[in-house]
């Protein structure tokens, strides 16, 4: 009778976990405890919180280009992973704003092949921006990609947009305007 009560109980809160989409539950992501894993852009951390949005806030702290890192846990709400140098822990949180499914949006950000020839292909302005993790006039839009990663795609919906928009923190917002395909101005 305790067995059978208990199997009920299982089932009621699978059942309820179901129903209730705000619950944290994992899922299934390729590169979950992969060790050669590596940053594709430039990743812009809150240090003291150790956590990342992926709405991309332009925070202070830095995770270069090609890190390598360790993801080991992906749900609904966020992603952990640690630097392999130094073993440093991060949360990255998935704002209610994302469009991507989460492992196509991870895919942008984290994967098994540095791009490090491809950046450093691009001209002087591009590699100072990586470099920096900042934007500049005069950057191309992979090398902003780069060096900033990627607009938050409610806000700029297409990479195509001669404006993208970031957003420094929950209340400031920065535009970069493109013209010709380079970086014209930033406010």
């Amino acid at each position: 009778m305790i067995m059978k009560r208990s199997a009920m109980l299982v089932v009621a809160f699978a059942a309820l976990a179901l129903a209730h989409p705000g619950v944290a539950r994992d899922i299934e992501y390729a590169l979950i405890g992969d060790p050669g894993i590596v940053t594709l852009v430039n990743l812009h951390p809150d240090e003291k919180n150790r956590r990342l949005y992926s709405v991309n806030y332009q925070l202070d702290g830095l995770i270069a280009l090609c890190t390598k890192v360790r993801i080991t846990a992906v749900t609904h709400k966020a992603m952990t992973f640690e630097l392999a140098d130094g073993g440093q822990k991060y949360e990255y949180i998935f704002h209610d704003t994302l469009r991507e499914d989460i492992p196509k949006h991870l895919d942008r950000f984290f994967g098994k092949t540095c791009p490090r020839k491809k950046a450093d292909s691009l001209g002087s302005v591009d590699r100072q921006g990586i470099k920096e993790g900042r934007a500049f006039p005069g950057m191309t839009r992979a090398g902003v990609i780069f060096a900033i990663g990627y607009p938050p795609e409610h806000a700029t919906p297409s990479l195509d947009s001669s404006v993208w928009k970031y957003w420094r923190n929950r209340f400031g917002t920065r535009l970069i305007h493109f013209e010709g395909g380079k970086v014209a101005r930033i406010e």
